[in-house]
């Protein structure tokens, strides 16, 4: 997982448990939204249950412990279903997206309260959820496959942009893991992290007392 100073073993577990449930609440949000918008294949599967076997995938909870990012199943969806096909289906993913980041905003309201309270070890240990859910929305911002937003680009992006997201396909993991580190070294992705953290801090300033 991603540390904070101070964090210690405890609350990395806590915030390890609260990405495991953003897993879950991420599959179940992008389910809703499909059967919403006239798609049953999610609910049908079962994706709208709350039920860790079915949503979470073992080696995407095993690379979340060790690296501080990581994946539950995919959603299964049927693009027929959809009154308005790409438009509706790019939904679906981007959904995903906005439920990290209503885990983010949570845990970082959660570290508020805390902080008020003087309880450190419980700020960090939700203050480090609130940045490994910005983290995981951030990431799938970008359309690469098998991210979020490359589902979108590929459901309802223009021609080009769905050319892009094949080419950096073709690379599989590599080409994955090349486009990412050049966004770290370049500041991108912190960027985006900090961006969102300013808007939650903001957000948090209205709240009395906090």
């Amino acid at each position: 997982m991603i540390l904070r100073f101070g964090t210690d073993f405890t609350g990395i577990a806590i915030a390890f448990i609260v990405m495991v449930m953003a897993l879950i609440f991420h599959n179940m949000v992008q389910a809703w939204v499909a059967n919403r918008l006239g798609d049953p294949s999610p609910r049908l599967a079962g994706f709208l249950a709350f039920d860790p076997g079915r949503h979470l995938d073992p080696i995407g909870v095993a690379f979340l412990l060790l690296l501080g990012f990581g994946w539950p199943r995919t959603v299964p969806v049927n693009s027929r279903n959809y009154p308005r096909r790409g438009r509706s289906e790019a939904w679906v993913w981007v959904s995903g997206i906005g439920a990290y980041l209503v885990v983010a905003f949570l845990s970082t309201v959660v570290a508020a309260v805390f902080r008020s309270l003087g309880n450190m070890a419980l700020e960090n240990a939700f203050g480090l959820a609130a940045v490994t859910a910005t983290l995981h929305a951030v990431i799938n911002l970008f359309p690469l496959l098998p991210l979020d937003m490359g589902r979108a680009a590929l459901a309802w992006g223009n021609p080009d942009l769905r050319r892009f997201v094949m080419q950096i396909a073709q690379y599989g993991v590599l080409g994955f893991m090349v486009f990412f580190l050049v966004l770290s070294m370049t500041g991108v992705i912190g960027g985006l992290v900090s961006f969102f953290f300013r808007l939650f801090d903001g957000l948090i300033r209205l709240i009395p007392g906090l």
